[in-house]
């Protein structure tokens, strides 16, 4: 970032007037996210490509109502509500080899749809530190964290304390060119050089082979993710496949505590 730029606000009053009383907003305070939140010494981390990394993304719908419980007063829940479970495997890192498992909740920050990351896990310490000060991940490394694809079926896994906390499959797999894939952009709450900000993390997917799939959702554990509360009723889609995947550079922060619409603040 510029030392002489100024942050742009991208919302004010003069671009958009009100929010409508019956607007929805999260209402988990900030405070119970930032205590242990990671934090990021400056906001001007580098783009990197993680060529031919593997991936399944696996949707459910969370009973309607309780997503805003879930998410801080930035950002807006969808109904109907959904958990996103990610996981990646990246086989050429600058920490070495890195699989990752992410719980998130779909929202949206202002009109944009967005993942909100509850928590993730890792099987690299080194990997969750430099995620965790260049984009903010909140990554804990677990006991193991597998991802492995057959012809048949994908299958993301995360053992952690003795117990499995997450297992979730995409099975009877469709081949299609990856282009319809939903794969939003992530906000993770960090604390960073502006304060406490949800930051804006996204990516950019070049497929070599991706499917679409049956979701199976085998195992999860609320209460080892995050602050508990997530609970999955229907899965619902699931995708998975290879792809050369680019982190980008930081462009937009947002305010914790004030809808996204007025708070978010452009970087770059």
């Amino acid at each position: 970032m510029s030392e002489t730029a100024a942050p742009k606000i991208t919302g004010s009053s003069e671009t958009i007037k009100h929010i409508a009383d019956y607007a929805e907003f999260g209402k988990l305070d900030p405070e119970l996210l930032l205590a242990d939140a990671p934090v990021m010494p400056n906001l001007d981390v580098e783009p990197i490509t993680f060529e031919r990394a593997e991936l399944i993304q696996v949707f459910a719908e969370i009973p309607m109502g309780s997503l805003e419980e879930q998410i801080p007063p930035a950002l807006a829940p969808t109904n109907p509500s959904f958990v996103s479970w990610r996981g990646l495997h990246l086989p050429e890192t600058p920490w070495g080899p890195v699989t990752i498992a992410e719980t998130r909740l779909v929202c949206r920050a202002g009109f944009r749809p967005r993942v909100f990351l509850v928590e993730g896990r890792t099987d690299n310490a080194e990997a969750a530190k430099a995620l965790a000060e260049g984009w903010g991940f909140r990554l804990r490394v677990a006991d193991r964290v597998s991802l492995r694809r057959w012809a048949d079926q994908t299958v993301l896994e995360v053992e952690d304390e003795g117990q499995t906390i997450l297992k979730v499959r995409m099975v009877e797999p469709t081949p299609t060119n990856g282009t319809s894939f939903g794969l939003n952009a992530n906000v993770n709450i960090a604390h960073t050089p502006l304060g406490p900000k949800l930051v804006q993390a996204g990516a950019d997917w070049t497929f070599h082979s991706a499917d679409l799939g049956r979701p199976r959702i085998d195992a999860f554990v609320p209460e080892a993710w995050g602050r508990g509360g997530v609970v999955p009723t229907y899965p619902v889609s699931a995708v998975a496949g290879t792809a050369d995947v680019t982190f980008r550079e930081i462009k937009f922060v947002s305010d914790v505590s004030q809808p996204a619409l007025f708070g978010t603040t452009a970087i770059r």
